[in-house]
């Protein structure tokens, strides 16, 4: 077998911030004149995954599908992301995982989003399980596994910030490497003159539309803002029970007339709401970083973000809150106090997030464990 790295991320097609860092990472090696494989649950659709990331896939790069009969997040879908990634593995010479936030024997580099051993959910000593459910104690056999038997010193584990990095030892006292994830360059080429105007009081949030995430709470937060403050949610259509959940709550809070929901929208209409936007809303608490904050950004979107996780890194303590009283009494006073300069200001902070920054680093991390 020639050598050849696979990339492994079975929910390819949800086209998230996660599923961008497997593309980045492809194309990164692509380029670079690596042999690549990159394994997905559905078959891969290049120009699906240029419309809404703006980017192309590599055209070197080979797909592979590994259909999943079982649904995410369940206890057989634990174990079937198991058994594919090891399939995967016999199939190249170097596997890398983006997906599963577990660091499995087979496996030479792991990209952890947030690290599947956590304190939240484990206890350090066996028998490991803090709270006992169904799907915890059938994770345990990976558990004893990975805290046992993996040897961290021999694989590249890379975190997506300081925060997870920081779980990742306190939880395995195991070490990680942390590398930011990339936003599409795409953003600010085709965002380009993209100058607000004032009569503008858009607040917008980029999100998958999941109930993960948190969203009930912009209704809350816009029933606390000015009247002629328009809030829009953006997003990739995940679980429709959460969509209708949000879109009753618009109503029963009286705010849906300035609460306007897009799901699925391609790349560019995103860009056009965030070129007008004067704020972006981020309401999960505790994220492990948030591309979509640093995307915003990049379009001289003022952030409001909860006041935790990755989000301390990169986002300044002005912009951060702990209450959606907080958080709507930020965005009043942001939209009142808008300006062009603070905007051009917000997007210098994020030349570090960019792909060719990513691309460097990568490489330099790779080509030190493995070329």
């Amino acid at each position: 077998m020639a050598n050849k790295i696979g990339v492994f991320c079975p929910t390819l097609n949800v086209y998230g911030g996660g599923e961008y860092v497997a593309i980045a990472i492809a194309n990164t090696l692509a380029e670079n004149n690596r042999r690549v494989i990159l394994f997905a649950s559905d078959k891969i659709n290049p120009q699906d995954i240029k419309t809404y990331f703006g980017e192309p896939l590599h055209p070197n790069i080979e797909t592979l599908q590994q259909p999943t009969p079982f649904t995410p997040r369940s206890l057989a879908d634990f174990y079937q992301t198991i058994i594919h990634s090891y399939i995967a593995k016999s199939k190249c010479n170097t596997l890398i995982d983006a997906f599963s936030n577990c660091v499995f024997p087979w496996t030479e580099v792991t990209y952890i989003h947030f690290p599947y051993l956590n304190q939240h959910t484990f206890n350090k000593t066996f028998p490991y399980l803090s709270h006992p459910r169904i799907q915890q104690a059938g994770t345990l056999p990976q558990v004893i596994l990975e805290k046992n038997l993996v040897n961290y010193q021999k694989r590249l584990v890379l975190a997506n910030s300081h925060y997870t990095a920081k779980e990742i030892q306190k939880y395995s006292n195991k070490p990680a490497e942390v590398l930011y994830p990339p936003f599409a360059s795409s953003i600010t080429t085709k965002g380009q003159n993209n100058a607000k105007k004032d009569q503008n009081n858009l607040v917008i949030t980029v999100s998958r539309l999941d109930s993960n995430k948190q969203l009930e709470r912009i209704p809350q937060i816009a029933a606390q803002t000015t009247p002629n403050t328009k809030f829009v949610i953006i997003g990739r259509l995940y679980n429709p029970d959460a969509l209708n959940q949000l879109q009753t709550l618009t109503k029963k809070l009286g705010v849906a007339g300035r609460v306007h929901i897009y799901p699925n929208a391609p790349i560019e209409q995103k860009i056009e709401l965030l070129k007008k936007a004067k704020i972006y809303l981020h309401t999960m608490v505790g994220e492990h970083f948030g591309i979509s904050i640093v995307e915003a950004m990049a379009l001289g979107c003022l952030p409001i973000v909860h006041d935790s996780g990755g989000m301390r890194e990169f986002v300044p303590h002005q912009y951060r809150y702990q209450s959606i009283a907080e958080a709507a009494s930020k965005i009043n006073t942001e939209i009142a106090n808008w300006t062009n300069q603070k905007a051009e200001e917000i997007k210098t902070l994020t030349e570090r997030f960019s792909f060719a920054n990513f691309s460097t680093q990568f490489m330099e991390l790779y080509a030190k464990h493995y070329d």
